[in-house]
């Protein structure tokens, strides 16, 4: 994985509007996703917040993309001995989470030594263009490996199950909605803005759209319909995407 051959990763429009109306980056967005993926955090039974969401995520892509996928078990002992020793530090720290990723993170490194030597030969940075890297952390490569996938699949998994229309307008009709990955999203959002306040400061463009969005959501009260109501958002949040964004090409038109 190096700049010269960058891997491909399709960025969803749904997901990119999402960025932009929160004033992040895609970049940022999956650094986060990546950076709350915890090997140990799979094996720990309590609740732990961003962790949680972030470990759902994956488990729910191999549940419904890839439903035959298990652990890879490798022949290596030394692979399958780290593995239980990890498990056995796991089980013996209980619910001390910042004390289990302390004494569970030498088995994570040696697994990274024994499973990613082919894998990530010399880097663990993957490219989404020329110019805009992500750090795959230890934990994130060692999930794939386990699991043999690539890092590209879970992160397009994740990035496709982001909708602001779709969150929104659950929330206005009082809609279950079960979708771990949208909450990992919108939570660490706020904690993200919470570090760089400045963008918290509206442009005049800015403030405009967001009253106009409030008045368009009291005109969307009246349809009551889901899928409807949940197209028209969308179709008002990607027009607003494709006005600050001229260069992209708006295949709706």
């Amino acid at each position: 994985m190096t700049k010269e051959n960058p891997s491909l990763i399709t960025v969803p429009l749904e997901f990119k509007v999402a960025c932009t109306i929160n004033r992040i980056t895609i970049q940022e967005a999956l650094q986060i996703f990546i950076n709350y993926c915890s090997l140990y955090n799979s094996l720990n039974s309590r609740y732990n917040q961003y962790f949680d969401e972030a470990n759902e995520t994956i488990f729910r892509y191999l549940d419904t993309k890839r439903p035959k996928t298990k652990l890879i078990l490798r022949d290596e002992d030394e692979v399958q001995q780290t593995i239980l020793a990890l498990v056995k530090e796991a089980v013996e720290c209980g619910y001390d989470f910042i004390k289990g990723q302390k004494r569970t993170a030498k088995h994570v490194n040696q697994l990274f030594k024994l499973l990613g030597r082919n894998f990530y030969p010399g880097s663990r940075i993957l490219y989404l263009d020329e110019e805009t890297p992500l750090q795959l952390t230890k934990d994130f490569c060692v999930i794939c490996e386990l699991y043999g996938c690539h890092p590209v699949e879970y992160l397009e998994y994740y990035m496709s199950m982001i909708s602001l229309a779709d969150a929104e307008i659950r929330m206005d009709m009082k809609l279950k909605n079960h979708n771990c990955s949208m909450y990992l999203f919108m939570d660490t959002v706020h904690i993200f803005m919470e570090d760089h306040k400045e963008r918290l400061v509206c442009s005049r463009e800015e403030s405009d759209f967001l009253q106009e969005v409030e008045e368009y959501r009291i005109y969307l009260y009246s349809i009551k319909n889901f899928p409807r109501r949940r197209a028209l958002l969308q179709k008002f949040y990607q027009e607003y995407y494709y006005s600050i964004n001229p260069n992209q090409v708006n295949y709706a038109n």
